[in-house]
């Protein structure tokens, strides 16, 4: 791992792994991140679909087969300069997560042509998400933009309510939650669809469960959420 992720305050969630994503829809395209075998790959879609898992759980393959990665939430450090690419394309695996943050900008731009022409020269991997497919990101440099379709690409489609139910159970057993077909049933039709909610309002039930001592039944998850 990359050890100015520490000194920027960026790190990995150490539970994220592919073992913990649900893929739904999209299993073609955690196969392709799988294989490690594409030098770049482009995942776009809303927010909550996994696209921060998905770079997360890639970084954690590649450092424990023994390489060295980074991931950079383009989100969190915009106010930064196009420097802290600088480095980069040393790495076998880099994840830049949210490029619609920094788009428009030309320094930007420049920095991250240059470092995913630096990475492909070596045959180390890039993996980049937004919010929009290539040609709807706001990308002012045309050779940019072209370097952004010289690999798979990917749209993020949201879990339907078998994936849904089953990161219900997943997370409920991680845990140590005993949460019933019912009240999984009731939660199901009730809460939004993205990852990131299902998993905050989980976490949330789990505080509140602990703290009143009780399971987690149809009534008192509708006292908890204010459903």
């Amino acid at each position: 791992m990359m050890s100015s992720q520490l000194a920027l305050g960026i790190g990995l969630k150490p539970t994220v792994n592919f073992s913990g994503f649900i893929p739904g829809r999209n299993g073609e395209a955690v196969s392709r991140l799988l294989s490690g075998t594409d030098s770049f790959i482009y995942l776009w879609g809303e927010s909550g679909s996994g696209k921060t898992h998905l770079l997360q759980a890639s970084c954690h393959q590649q450092d424990e087969s023994g390489g060295t990665c980074a991931y950079i939430p383009l989100a969190q450090i915009n106010e930064l300069e196009p420097g802290i690419l600088e480095g980069l394309e040393t790495l076998d695996l880099v994840c830049l997560d949210d490029l619609e943050k920094v788009t428009g900008d030309p320094a930007w731009e420049i920095a991250l042509f240059n470092l995913f022409n630096q990475l492909r020269e070596r045959d180390a991997r890039l993996l980049i998400t937004a919010n929009s497919a290539p040609a709807g990101v706001d990308i002012r440099l045309a050779d940019l933009a072209s370097r952004l379709t010289w690999g798979p690409c990917y749209h993020l489609l949201p879990l339907d309510d078998d994936g849904r139910l089953i990161l219900l159970t997943q997370l409920s057993q991680q845990r140590g939650l005993e949460l019933s077909k019912d009240t999984a049933s009731y939660l199901l039709h009730r809460i939004p669809r993205d990852i990131s909610s299902i998993t905050g309002l989980l976490e949330q039930l789990d505080q509140a469960s602990l703290a009143a001592k009780r399971k987690l039944t149809i009534p008192f998850v509708r006292e908890v959420l204010g459903l």
